[in-house]
């Protein structure tokens, strides 16, 4: 499972997933089409958000 399809699973927008991860919504964007690497705290905070398993984002 990749970032964007877990964020569509959940219905949210990008700009919704950067407020509850505190991420900005540009590096969500980034990391999405692979231009960003999303690390393991990065990857916590959004599976949190997103009701899954961080390691699906490593």
């Amino acid at each position: 499972m990749n970032l964007r399809g877990a964020r569509t699973r959940e219905s949210l927008t990008q700009l919704h997933l950067a407020e509850l991860t505190g991420i900005p919504q540009r590096h969500i964007s980034e990391m999405e089409n692979g231009k960003r690497p999303i690390g393991k705290e990065r990857a916590r905070a959004l599976a949190k958000a997103l009701n899954t398993d961080y390691r699906h984002f490593l």
